[in-house]
């Protein structure tokens, strides 16, 4: 059997699989010898970060499929501005559901990291069934 393998986007779920300054070394290794490919792959990643784009609904969806407490932990690794935005979204309710465990006590860096990739997972599952857009350009919509 001859199956075709795309490299490309085995490149993009390697990446993924890599935390952020693994991914960063290995994408300036890679712009040594082909900048464009680089160009390519930076733009294509998804990460944590992108959550950013996320709207409302497309949170509510996300939300069916991660638990509060994963979210919460996950956040623990995200910039302040990301985790406003999110947090901006929720009921009172959910909010301090998602402090509990954000502001809680000490965890591992490898379980924040653990809870980032569950979440990631199902993301980037969402977003190929088109069920949610991470779009930096704000141009691309669901309708």
């Amino acid at each position: 059997m001859n199956k075709k393998i795309d490299g490309f986007k085995q490149a993009i779920e390697m990446l993924q699989g890599l935390n952020l300054d693994q991914q960063q070394s290995v994408l300036a290794d890679i712009a040594r010898k082909d900048p464009e490919m680089a160009v390519r792959l930076k733009q294509s990643l998804v990460t944590f970060d992108d959550l950013r784009y996320l709207t409302v609904s497309m949170m509510k969806r996300l939300l069916q499929d991660i638990s509060l407490d994963d979210l919460g932990l996950a956040l623990r690794g995200a910039s302040k501005e990301l985790t406003d935005h999110l947090m901006e979204m929720f009921s009172s309710g959910m909010k301090r559901d998602i402090n509990d465990v954000l502001m809680g006590k000490p965890r591992a860096l490898s379980e924040v990291m653990e809870a980032q990739k569950k979440i990631m997972d199902v993301v980037l599952k969402l977003r190929e069934k088109g069920e949610i857009i991470l779009s930096k350009d704000k141009s691309e919509r669901l309708v």
